[in-house]
C-alpha cells in the first residue's frame, strides 16, 4: 500500500462554510422522517467509523478536546486491531476522511497499513476538521474526576453532555452534531449513493452525535455512550450500539460506575467507620478470624488491582516516568530508611519490650507506598505511571529490606508474618496484575471497554476491605475509652497513640509538600502529585502484617490502638486531601473562566477586518500572528511568546488553508472560531506540551 505519512502538514477536505443543499438535511431539526437511513450494502455503499485509539489523555483520566496529543502504545495495538477487523471483513474502502488531530492520523494510519483496506493505493485519506473532537474549552487537560467532584455529578453531566450546555469556552453537542451530520451529507452520502464504502476515523463526541444523526433522532436525545477505542463499527452497528447502551440498564450501570469512582476516597472513609463503629458497639474482641480477615483482604485487593492494572501498561512505564520523580521518591525513602535504620539499631527508643510501638511508629515511615497509588493518581490528576512503577518496585525490594533488619535487630516481632505479605504481593498484585496485562494485550478492545463499564467493582471490593478493616481493628473497649473510661492505662494508650499518629500523620505531610514546593519547575504539575501520592501513602496493610508477627508485648494497649489509628489515618485522612485538592481544582476553574472568556464570531470578524487593509478578506501569515495577538489580548490579557503563537499560526493554516494559497480566508475562520472557539492560553498547553508537531 502507497499511502501518505498522516503526521505529514494537513490537507484540508473543508472549503469552509458548506451550505447543505439537495439531499441533505436539516441537521438542527432532524426527525425521523427527514434523517439519513442506513443504506442497505447490497444495494447501495457502506461506512464504517473508528474512535481514536486510546490516547495519552484517555490512559490519564484528563479531557483532551482540542488538545492535540498522540496515541500510546496501548492505543497503537487497539489501531493494528482495528486493521485486522478490517481485514477479516473483506471491505476496501473507496474514500476515507480523519480528523485533523495526530491521535485519530495516527489510528488512521496503523489501521489502513494493517488491513490493506484501500481499493487503490492512489486513494486519496482526506483529513476534515469538521470531524474532530468537541472542544472542552477551559476542561482541557483537566482531570475528570476532579471536574466531576468540583462541578457535582448533576453539573459535570449538564455541562458536557447536554445537547446546549458547553463548559466555559467550549462546544455544545449541538454544535457537534450539525458540523458532524454537515460532513456525512456532504462527504459520506455521495459515496454511499455511488454504492462506495467509507470509512470515517474521529473521536468519541462526534461519533456520538452521528450515531443520534443516523438514527433519525435531534441533539436533545444525546447520551454519552462510552464508545470503544479501535472498534470498527458499520452504520448499522453504530446505531444498534447507541440503542443498546442508552437503555435502562446500560445507563444505570454507566450512572453506578461514574458515581462508585467519583466518590470512591468518601466510600473508603464511610465503610472503614462504619466497620470500626459496629466493632466497636458489638465489642467483639477477636473480630474476624485471622484466616478469612487475610482472605478478604488478597481477594478485594486482587479485584481491586486487576480493574487497575487493565489500565496501565507497564510495558511502557519506564520510559514515562521521569528520573527527576524517581530520584526524588528513592531519594526520600532512602532518607527514611537511613533515619529508620539509626532509630531502631541506636537503642534510643526500645529498651524494653513496652518500647515495641515506637519501633512499629518507625517501622511506619520505612514501609512503600501502597498498592493502592495509582487508584489515587487516576483520581487526584496525576502522571499515572510514576504511582503504578515506583510503588510497584519499592513494594518488591523493602519487604525484603524489612525481614533483613528485623532478622538483625533480633526485636520480638516474628519475622514469617512478612510471608503474609508476601502472599499478598503474589495473589494480591502480581497474579492478577499479569492476567490483566495479557487480557489487555490479546484484547485491546474488549478489555478496554470492559473496564469503563465496570471498574467500580475494583472500587466496591477496596470498600469491603475497608470495612472489613475498620471491624477487625477497632478495639472492643475503643468507645469506653474515649468517652467513660473506666481503665486509666487504656485511655491513655488510646490518647497516647493518637497523638502520635496525628504526629506521623502531619510531618510525612509536612515533608512532601515542602518538597513540591521546592521541586517547582523540575515536576510537572501531575508528576509533582504522584510525588506526594508516593511519599504519604504507605503500605498499611504490610505494616499491620509486622503486628500479627508480636509474639509477646508488656505494652498490647498501645499495640492495639497504633494499628487502629494508622487504619484510620490511611482510610480516612485522603478524603481530607481530596476535599483541598477539590477547592483549589475549582479556585483554578473559577479563574481560567473569568480569563478565558469565549471570543464570539462577531468580534472575530471585527478583528479580521481590522488587519485586512487590502479589502480581500483573507489574512496572509504574518496578519494571521497578529490577529492570534489581539485575541490574546481579549482573553488572557497576555501575549504569549512569538514561537508560541508561531506554532499556533502554522497549526491554523495546516488546518485551514486548504488550497495552500499562504491566506485564510474570512469564511474559513469563522466557522472554525464558531466551531471550537479560540481560547489562546489553551492552544498555547497544546503547543508546548508537543512542539514540532500538528
Amino acid at each position: 500500500m502507497n499511502t501518505r505519512n498522516l503526521d505529514d502538514p494537513l490537507e484540508s477536505s473543508d472549503k469552509g462554510s458548506i451550505e447543505v443543499t439537495g439531499k441533505s438535511h436539516d441537521v438542527t431539526t432532524a426527525n425521523s422522517a427527514d434523517s439519513p437511513k442506513e443504506f442497505n450494502a447490497e444495494e447501495l455503499g457502506r461506512v464504517y467509523f473508528i474512535r481514536h485509539g486510546e490516547s495519552t489523555s484517555n490512559e490519564r483520566n484528563i479531557f483532551a478536546g482540542v488538545l492535540d496529543v498522540d496515541l500510546t502504545s496501548f492505543g497503537r495495538l487497539q489501531a493494528r486491531r482495528a486493521g485486522v477487523d478490517l481485514k477479516k471483513k473483506g471491505t476496501k474502502f473507496d474514500a476515507v476522511y480523519v480528523s485533523h488531530m495526530r491521535r485519530a492520523r495516527q489510528t488512521c494510519e496503523i489501521a489502513l497499513a494493517e488491513s490493506q483496506a484501500l481499493k487503490s493505493p492512489d486513494t486519496p485519506v482526506e483529513i476534515d476538521h469538521r470531524i474532530s473532537e468537541k472542544s472542552f474549552g477551559i476542561f482541557a487537560g483537566r482531570n475528570l474526576n476532579l471536574l466531576r467532584l468540583a462541578l457535582g455529578y448533576e453539573g459535570f453531566e449538564e455541562m458536557l453532555h447536554s445537547h446546549n450546555e458547553a463548559p466555559p469556552a467550549g462546544e455544545k453537542i449541538a454544535q457537534v452534531y450539525s458540523r458532524a451530520a454537515r460532513f456525512y451529507e456532504d462527504k459520506v452520502v455521495p459515496h454511499l449513493e455511488r454504492g462506495e464504502t467509507v470509512l470515517v476515523v474521529c473521536h468519541q463526541y462526534v461519533l456520538e452525535p452521528l450515531a443520534l444523526y443516523l438514527s433519525g433522532l435531534p441533539p436533545t436525545a444525546y447520551k454519552h455512550l462510552k464508545l470503544p477505542n479501535g472498534k470498527a463499527l458499520s452504520g448499522v452497528d453504530l446505531v444498534k450500539f447507541r440503542d443498546k447502551e442508552s437503555g435502562g440498564a446500560a445507563s444505570l450501570r454507566k450512572e453506578i460506575n461514574d458515581l462508585s469512582i467519583m466518590w470512591a476516597i468518601l466510600i473508603y472513609a464511610a465503610a472503614f467507620l462504619v466497620g470500626s463503629l459496629v466493632g466497636a458497639i458489638s465489642g467483639a474482641a477477636g473480630g474476624i478470624p485471622s484466616a478469612l480477615f487475610r482472605a478478604i483482604v488478597v481477594v478485594c485487593l486482587a479485584a481491586s488491582t486487576f480493574y487497575t492494572y487493565l489500565d496501565i501498561d507497564f510495558a511502557a512505564s519506564k520510559r514515562k516516568v521521569t528520573s527527576t520523580v524517581k530520584y526524588l521518591v528513592y531519594g526520600w525513602m532512602a532518607v527514611r530508611w537511613v533515619v529508620g535504620l539509626f532509630l531502631i539499631f541506636s537503642g534510643l527508643l526500645y529498651q524494653t519490650e513496652a518500647d515495641l510501638y515506637k519501633v512499629l511508629w518507625v517501622l511506619f515511615w520505612m514501609v512503600p507506598p501502597a498498592l493502592t497509588s495509582p487508584v489515587l493518581s487516576v483520581l487526584w490528576g496525576g502522571n499515572l505511571y510514576p504511582s503504578a512503577l515506583l510503588s510497584r518496585t519499592l513494594s518488591i525490594v523493602a519487604p525484603l529490606a524489612l525481614l533483613a533488619t528485623l532478622k538483625v535487630a533480633n526485636l520480638p516481632i516474628n519475622v514469617d508474618s512478612l510471608i503474609f505479605f508476601g502472599v499478598i504481593l503474589i495473589l494480591g498484585l502480581a497474579i492478577p496484575g499479569a492476567i490483566a496485562q495479557f487480557w489487555r494485550d490479546k484484547s485491546p478492545v474488549e478489555s478496554n471497554h470492559h473496564s469503563k463499564n465496570w471498574k467500580f467493582i475494583g472500587v466496591l471490593a477496596v470498600a469491603f476491605m475497608a470495612l472489613a478493616t475498620g471491624f477487625q481493628f477497632t478495639p472492643a473497649t475503643f468507645l469506653s475509652d474515649i468517652f467513660s473510661s473506666t481503665d486509666t492505662a487504656r485511655s491513655l494508650a488510646c490518647l497516647q497513640q493518637l497523638a502520635i499518629a496525628t504526629l506521623v500523620f502531619v510531618s510525612m505531610r509536612v515533608v512532601a509538600t515542602l518538597t513540591s514546593v521546592f521541586t517547582k519547575g523540575k515536576l510537572s504539575k501531575a508528576e509533582a502529585r504522584d510525588a506526594y501520592i508516593l511519599l504519604v501513602n504507605p503500605n498499611f496493610f504490610l505494616w499491620a502484617a509486622l503486628f500479627i508477627g508480636v509474639s509477646a508485648t508488656a505494652n498490647p494497649e498501645a499495640v492495639k490502638y497504633a494499628i487502629f489509628w494508622a487504619a484510620l489515618g490511611f482510610f480516612c485522612i485522603p478524603l481530607i486531601e481530596q476535599i483541598l485538592f477539590m477547592n483549589s481544582f475549582g479556585n483554578d476553574i473559577l479563574r481560567e473562566t473569568l480569563r478565558s472568556s469565549r471570543v464570539a464570531t462577531a468580534d472575530i470578524k471585527k478583528l479580521f477586518l481590522q488587519l485586512d487593509t487590502d479589502g480581500s478578506k483573507s489574512l496572509e501569515r504574518t496578519e494571521i500572528m497578529e490577529l492570534l495577538g489581539l485575541i490574546e489580548d481579549m482573553t488572557t490579557g497576555e501575549r504569549s511568546s512569538e514561537e508560541v503563537r508561531s506554532y499556533i499560526t502554522d497549526y491554523l493554516f495546516n488546518t485551514l488553508d486548504s488550497d495552500k494559497n499562504g491566506s485564510v480566508d474570512l469564511a474559513e475562520l469563522e466557522e472554525y472560531i464558531s466551531t471550537y472557539g479560540l481560547v489562546a492560553n489553551l492552544n498555547v498547553v497544546s503547543a508546548t506540551a508537543s512542539p514540532g508537531g500538528a
